[in-house]
């Protein structure tokens, strides 16, 4: 055997490898013919090689039954360049109608200026020797190509697809450029740090001092800092976390001694992403002119004298005769102040009162204001629906509220209401401030001791209890009777403070505390859910887990009763195109079957079907093909016939997650707990509070119990916003007047 480098024009595939790896057969510069074996390793996507392609392959030369095979231990993808283009145009599939003689044609043209032309699509400069339609076709084959040269080059250096794809749409024919020059760039594609460092050491012999790697690993930090919640980080953090990554504390301060990134700034000590930075900015600079009144007409309504005072408390007065009860001390003073004020605050725990303010202080609005454009949203599908059930008003999600509603829709002089802001972070928020035009009123509602934001920042927290910012605290619960025993529970839950659990006696009310060891959660949680009066028809005995997966996680609890009310139920089926008719599961393999519990995971409004939605499957339906209805589905009341692609939509929902039960109420909450990096305070007195009648906490006490007393996991996170808010100078605003 002798070691050969040659560059193969390919005539044919004669197999691709089902996991990665093909054999092809190409011939040289010379005419000679090459069989060519590239391994899964070399070629990791079998589909990228193609007939008319140029490939260089280095590899063991040796003959079999008289053919020339190489077993390849490098194989790389060629740029079409020089006259190497006249057999890529001419054996390029894409290109019908062009072959050989069309090929040295526009070569003869052009000469090395062809390969420039087709880049810059110029396709009127190429129809002076081809049709136009097939110039077009050129230009589009060659972009093709070069996406594919790119793509197969960074599955050779162990880019995943998706990571590879994104490269490719953001820097196009200079991804390799790019990357060649820093590969640490792929750090902002969401690469590992590991891979893309053994890369940038291993094939492009970065050292470990290289400015670029410092530079990259500080980025890296403040980028897992975000996806802890953090928008900022302090310097101590930033040298701890660099120390690990790099693995040499000479190395940490280096890294941050190199300096001149434009992607962090450094002030005060705390280490930032320039883009949170300027985010959080435009955050306390926008709400700063919102508070202060962005336009001359945006001022309080008290100011235009007694008849608009005078109409505020008249719905009040309205609305208190009508229902029969009078609004607390509270609910008065949030009403009037959320009318009064062009930024404001509506605070409170869960059962408070919240909606009630809400719906007396839209007819207070529109006393004051008739014909105003009141808008409802919030985060998830499932608040959105609650809010508009308890006000009888229209809501949507945030993410709907930017799609239907433009700008110039909203006008000057609407008001925004926003539910469950607790779980809105910086940068969702940023584009709700920027959809939303000056002389927009905005109110914002939620509970800080709730649940904080999957995302990085915090908004409602930031902004409570700032002097300059027109707010109310409700305190007062209402949702909840004092003879349930869950208000004590969960107001000491929420002020850190250990409770006095009742003793459990079966179903009933109030909280308990069972203790079970780990390994024996989902066995006792079955028996205890049967206990309470769950028997797998309805909701009205949730299961909320701090966890998906492991003992106690919605995964096995799910599948365990699912099995245990459910395993001989009806089957739901559709139609698979390879298999055919096939019963439908969940993401989670279990089977979806007549009678069970399930949660729509995606907001489906063609169908009206938010996130969050819980309901119950009623009938399975027979099906033909791909298009037909699957089964039916009763949510809440209303049944909804599913198609295959919105069954793909269902969980079951025997137990669901603590945050997809945010904004839901059920008779009996069981609450698994056990040692786990999720589980906090927040997390702990939002499931209790989801509760009307019984709360069993059931799991390992001394968990609980140290994150009851331990901060939230939203106090912990790092954020510039309050400082920013605090620096502001147009948020100087006394409110002391409003009354």
């Amino acid at each position: 055997m002798t070691d050969l480098f040659v560059e193969l024009t390919i005539t044919s595939v004669l197999s691709r490898g089902a996991r990665g790896g093909v054999i092809m057969a190409g011939v040289d510069t010379k005419g000679r013919r090459y069989v060519a074996r590239c391994s899964w390793t070399l070629i990791p996507d079998a589909s990228f090689p193609g007939k008319g392609q140029r490939w260089a392959l280095r590899g063991a030369l040796s003959t079999y039954q008289q053919e020339q095979q190489i077993d390849a231990t490098h194989a790389e993808l060629l740029r079409p360049s020089g006259k190497n283009i006249i057999a890529w145009i001419a054996g390029c599939p894409d290109i019908p109608g062009v072959g050989q003689v069309k090929a040295q044609k526009l070569y003869g043209c052009f000469g090395p200026d062809l390969v420039s032309l087709i880049e810059q699509k110029d396709v009127d400069a190429l129809s002076a020797v081809v049709s136009p339609e097939a110039a077009d076709l050129l230009c589009h084959a060659f972009e093709k190509h070069q996406v594919t040269q790119t793509l197969s080059w960074l599955d050779q250096v162990g880019m995943p697809r998706r990571i590879g794809q994104k490269v490719v749409d953001c820097y196009a024919e200079k991804a390799r450029e790019k990357i060649e020059a820093n590969p640490y760039a792929l750090i902002s594609f969401e690469a590992r740090w590991k891979t893309v460092d053994a890369l940038a050491q291993c094939r492009f012999g970065v050292t470990e001092d290289d400015p670029r790697r410092l530079e990259a690993a500080v980025e890296e930090t403040l980028y897992r800092g975000l996806k802890e919640g953090h928008t900022c980080l302090p310097e101590k953090d930033v040298k701890r976390r660099l120390k690990t990554l790099l693995g040499d504390a000479d190395l940490a301060e280096q890294a941050l001694a190199v300096g001149g990134s434009s992607q962090y700034r450094n002030v005060d000590a705390l280490y930032q992403p320039t883009g949170t930075y300027l985010i959080e900015l435009e955050i306390a600079q926008r709400l700063s002119r919102i508070a202060a009144g962005e336009v001359a007409q945006q001022q309080s309504i008290f100011m235009a004298g007694e008849v608009e005072h005078d109409a505020v408390e008249a719905a009040i007065n309205d609305y208190e005769r009508a229902q029969g009860f009078a609004l607390s001390t509270e609910q008065h003073q949030a009403v009037l102040c959320s009318v009064s004020a062009p930024l404001s605050l509506i605070l409170g725990g869960a059962g408070t009162g919240k909606t009630t303010v809400l719906k007396i202080l839209y007819e207070a609005l529109e006393a004051v204001q008739p014909g105003v454009a009141i808008y409802q949203i919030a985060l998830a599908g499932r608040a959105a629906q609650r809010m508009q059930e308890a006000t009888g008003r229209d809501s949507c999600t945030i993410a709907a509220f930017f799609a239907r509603v433009s700008e110039e829709q909203l006008g000057s002089d609407a008001v925004v209401v926003v539910d469950e802001v607790s779980m809105v972070d910086a940068i969702l928020f940023y584009r709700l401030l920027r959809h939303i035009p000056s002389g927009t009123r905005l109110i914002l509602v939620g509970d800080p001791s709730q649940l904080p934001p999957i995302g990085p920042g915090l908004v409602l927290h930031a902004l409570a209890g700032h002097p300059a910012i027109a707010q109310t605290e409700l305190k007062v619960v209402k949702r909840q009777s004092d003879a349930s025993g869950i208000l004590p529970i969960a107001s000491a839950v929420r002020g850190h403070t250990l409770p006095e659990y009742a003793a459990y006696q079966g179903r009933g009310s109030g909280v308990s505390f069972i203790e079970c060891s780990e390994y024996s959660l989902d066995e006792a949680i079955a028996r205890l859910y049967e206990e309470l009066g769950g028997n797998g028809a309805d909701n009205s005995v949730q299961i909320l887990s701090a966890t998906r997966s492991g003992h106690g996680g919605v995964k096995q609890l799910n599948q365990r009763l699912h099995e245990c009310y459910r395993r001989d139920g009806t089957p739901v089926c559709y139609v698979d195109l390879q298999h055919g008719v096939v019963p439908a599961k969940s993401l989670d393999h279990v089977p979806f079957k007549v009678g069970d519990l399930v949660i729509f995971t995606k907001n489906d409004y063609p169908l009206g079907l938010r996130n969050g939605s819980l309901g119950r499957i009623i009938e399975a339906l027979p099906v033909e093909d791909a298009e037909s209805d699957c089964c039916r589905v009763d949510f809440e009341g209303i049944e909804y016939t599913l198609k295959t692609t919105q069954i793909e939509s269902l969980s079951h929902a025997y137990a669901i997650t603590v945050h997809k039960s945010q904004g839901s109420q059920f008779s009996r909450v069981i609450v698994p707990i056990r040692q786990s990096r999720l589980l906090d305070q927040a997390l702990i007195y939002t499931a209790i509070t989801r509760a009307v009648d019984q709360v069993v906490l059931i799991g390992n006490r001394e968990a609980a119990a140290a994150a009851i007393l331990a901060q939230a996991f939203a106090a912990r996170r790092y954020v510039s916003l309050p400082e920013l808010l605090k620096n502001s100078t147009t948020l100087r605003k006394d409110l002391s007047d409003i009354s």
